[in-house]
């Protein structure tokens, strides 16, 4: 599989995600109900992420245990040479978790952020954050 988070937009009343996620290992999707607000902040906050190596931003909608599933990400700096990774957190409404991380370069956050913006400004679409194979360094 090819590491990825992608978010599907469609503004209606009420406006709705769908999120679907995997990485070499685990995969895991959701549908959460949004005010298209919150993708917005998330756009300004990505735009300008990383800042410092301790630098993360986080994206919460609904509550992990719920019956109508959550979704949450922590964008974030894994090493002190500032890359980058998402810890995604899923769950739908039957009660199925997944957690997992998916690291990523930053021309796909750029891209991502990009069509998240498209999406919001034409009322639709799909963002994907493509991710790469996770690599350790030799210590």
């Amino acid at each position: 599989m090819q590491p990825r988070l992608e978010i599907e937009f469609l503004r209606d009343d009420p406006s709705k995600i769908w999120v679907k996620a995997c990485n070499e290992s685990f995969a895991g999707e959701t549908e959460q109900y949004i005010n298209a607000q919150i993708l917005e902040k998330l756009t300004e906050q990505l735009s300008a992420f990383p800042q410092s190596n301790s630098d993360e931003v986080i994206f919460k909608v609904g509550e992990l245990g719920s019956s109508y599933g959550h979704c949450e990400f922590k964008f974030y700096c894994f090493d002190s040479a500032g890359h980058t990774a998402v810890l995604v957190s899923l769950s739908n409404d039957s009660a199925c978790i997944a957690k997992f991380t998916v690291q990523f370069e930053a021309l796909s956050l750029d891209a991502f952020v990009s069509d998240i913006k498209l999406a919001l400004k034409s009322g639709s679409g799909v963002s994907d954050l493509i991710g790469i194979e996770s690599y350790t360094q030799n210590v």
